[in-house]
């Protein structure tokens, strides 16, 4: 039996205390790398390995154009016991397909390489987005992939006191730097953090006066500056290509998201308008 959806932020308790620190990130050294994926290969082993072979600390990287053979998904959906402040839908099943869009995370969990993966895909005519079980994924034809890897910080999961998940959080690994410079941060944004405002706050630290963004999270309902507002407040969400660039003088934020009800909605993030859920996990890159 779950929980009835909230409908207002103030329905949205999360179970422990608040952590003193909304924007929690860590410097580090982020580099443009590619990894080739062959047909048959587990997804998630594959990407382990690359990262070992690479010395990388963590990974965020694009699977736009991955063709993947059958796979389990799940959605957001509302709570399932009294604590939790939402919770996944049931499994999905996928025949497999290609991701038109998708964004993993690359990090660590119980000792071992783990993927955050949220995607957009076309399935039996509809479209669909969700987050994708890592363990279940297998390449079906063979691609590359890009994005960026990273040295000096990386994202490891561990229980969260105040949404009592198991998140990703932010790790320095600055002996790993070795004298290397840096020219990005990681960040898990905390519960009710405004998206647009938390990465227009945390870019300003980064060196130089443009950056791109990047990553995966959850938010509480949404406005878009062009688009339908999204006002189911229980959702995931994957940034766009282009996250960050500057439009008319203002930092531009494309979003896909989708919400309990299934609902998809696209645009350009509205500041002050989209808090978030639980978290969100991103990477800022400064530009040349």
């Amino acid at each position: 039996m779950r929980r009835p959806a909230p409908q207002t932020l103030g329905d949205i308790r999360h179970p422990g205390p608040q952590a003193q620190d909304r924007m929690p990130y860590a410097p580090c050294h982020a580099v443009k790398v590619e990894c080739q994926v062959s047909a048959g290969e587990p997804l998630l082993a594959i990407l382990g390995r690359w990262a070992d072979c690479a010395g990388l600390s963590s990974a965020v990287l694009d699977l736009s154009g991955v063709q993947l053979a059958a796979f389990d998904y799940v959605m957001p959906d509302r709570a399932v016991d009294d604590r939790h402040a939402a919770w996944y839908s049931d499994t999905h099943s996928s025949n497999g397909t290609i991701l038109k869009e998708a964004v993993a995370v690359l990090g660590w969990r119980d000792g071992n390489w783990f993927a955050h993966i949220h995607a957009y895909w076309q399935e039996n005519g509809s479209w669909h987005l969700g987050h994708l079980l890592p363990e279940t994924l297998t390449i079906a034809d063979g691609a590359r992939i890009t994005g960026y890897g990273l040295v000096g910080a990386r994202f490891e999961a561990s229980l969260d006191p105040e949404t009592e998940f198991k998140l990703f959080r932010v790790k320095s690994e600055p002996e790993a730097l070795s004298g290397t410079s840096t020219n990005a941060l990681i960040t898990t944004l905390g519960p009710f953090t405004d998206l647009y405002e938390g990465i227009t706050e945390l870019g300003s630290r980064l060196p130089g006066a443009s950056y791109s963004v990047h990553g995966i999270g959850s938010l509480a309902g949404a406005q878009f500056e062009d688009g339908p507002p999204m006002t189911g407040l229980i959702s995931e969400i994957l940034l766009q290509n282009g996250a960050g660039k500057r439009q008319n003088g203002k930092l531009s934020l494309p979003l896909r998201t989708v919400d309990l009800n299934k609902g998809l909605f696209l645009g350009h993030a509205t500041p002050g308008k989209c808090p978030t859920l639980v978290t969100n996990e991103l990477l800022l890159v400064a530009q040349d």
